[in-house]
């Protein structure tokens, strides 16, 4: 494995690829210089909105199987996004496309509300967490944010008070147009990722995306996917790790939803938090019929799976728990993960049953949020 470091665009951007060879995904990270702690004072939450609104333009705009999450830190902006192999130019001009779009017109008025609800779950949960609560005001203290509070100020609801004007004023901001800073990882060498992303960062090039990454009218709210988002409890930081892994196995629970209700599952991602870890997934749909029908299988699904899945990921953990021993600093890292409530415990010797795994699924299934379905089944199950 093998890497390098560059600069390109004049030095506003630097770009660390990782060489991969065999590897069957390309893995991209992109930072974007702007975070909650530079929202406007008469605008809070605009940050976090667009945020969100990104990672729905850029899931409308993927036409490749994707893992994709995103996140707003205090000064910065980090879109996660995962890949086949052979996809990274399309990932590459996807990203612009949509920095493109959102600065350059308003998104669909019910894509924005349902972005806003999806913020109203996340903030009821953050805000249930004096732990969360602290770790934003000391992430805004260390990137010496002169208000701190800020981050207190943007309440259930406050989201969805933000105007048109307010997103598109934020996302013309220079920073939000190109990263600062790219991680790349997977089969392609760092010369050819220097030859993609030179020639992508042109302006004449960002400029004229828009007519390469698929048709504006797929920027409505119905986009064509149902979201879920499932809580899975902390008990055992390890069992929820596992619990979450077979969660989002193509033939795990939320695949067979997709298989009942004739709909495309997407994958997703796991988003540690301080009472657990949250599994957010996607479903590909053709029409209103398939999104109903995603609906009415979670809700009749019980979210179990057979003790074989379970078991087959569960040999996974004696490898990992030895990679994560080989060095102080990775051993750290599991540690941390494992105490905050997700990831392994490095110093186990027996993976977790399949009984408190099977719970773990079920106590968070129950608790499911659907954004996208039938409007009458968006409530936890």
């Amino acid at each position: 494995m093998t890497g390098e470091v560059w600069r390109f665009s004049e030095g506003e951007c630097q770009v660390i690829a990782v060489y991969r060879p065999g590897s069957p995904t390309t893995s991209l990270v992109a930072t974007y210089g702007r975070g909650f702690g530079d929202d406007p004072a008469i605008t809070p939450g605009v940050a976090h909105l667009h945020e969100h609104l990104f990672l729905a333009t850029l899931r409308t705009v993927v036409h490749e199987p994707l893992v994709a999450h995103a996140q707003t830190h205090a000064e910065s902006m980090r879109i996660t996004v995962t890949v086949r192999a052979g996809a990274e130019r399309q990932l590459v001009q996807a990203l612009a496309t949509t920095a493109h779009w959102l600065a350059s017109s308003p998104v669909a008025e019910q894509m924005r509300q349902r972005e806003c609800r999806a913020i109203d779950v996340e903030l009821a949960e953050w805000f249930g967490s004096p732990l969360l609560v602290a770790g934003h005001k000391l992430a805004a203290l260390a990137a010496r944010r002169p208000k701190l509070g800020r981050f207190d100020e943007c309440r259930p609801g406050d989201s969805a008070r933000l105007t048109p004007e307010d997103l598109l004023r934020h996302a013309k901001c220079a920073e939000l147009l190109w990263p600062r800073q790219i991680v790349v990882a997977g089969p392609s060498s760092a010369q050819e990722w220097q030859q993609l992303l030179e020639g992508l960062a042109a302006r004449s090039t960002v400029s004229s995306l828009s007519a390469t990454g698929g048709s504006r009218a797929g920027l409505t709210a119905q986009d064509g996917r149902v979201y879920a988002g499932i809580p899975l409890p902390a008990t055992d930081a390890e069992t929820a790790w596992l619990a979450a892994r077979v969660m989002v196995h193509e033939r795990g629970p939320l695949a067979e939803v997709g298989r009942i209700a004739g709909a495309r599952f997407r994958g997703g991602s796991v988003i540690p938090t301080a009472t657990g870890a949250v599994v957010a997934v996607s479903w590909l749909t053709d029409d209103a019929r398939q999104r109903e029908a995603i609906g009415f299988a979670m809700s009749q699904h019980d979210g179990c799976v057979g003790d074989g899945l379970i078991a087959a990921q569960a040999e996974a953990l004696p490898p990992m728990r030895a990679a994560a021993a080989t060095t102080s600093a990775t051993l750290a890292a599991a540690v941390d993960g494992w105490q905050s409530g997700y990831g392994i415990d490095p110093t186990a010797t027996e993976p977790p049953g399949n009984k408190p795994v099977s719970q773990t699924m079920h106590a968070g299934w129950k608790r499911a949020v659907l954004v996208g379905a039938n409007l009458m089944r968006c409530e936890p199950f």
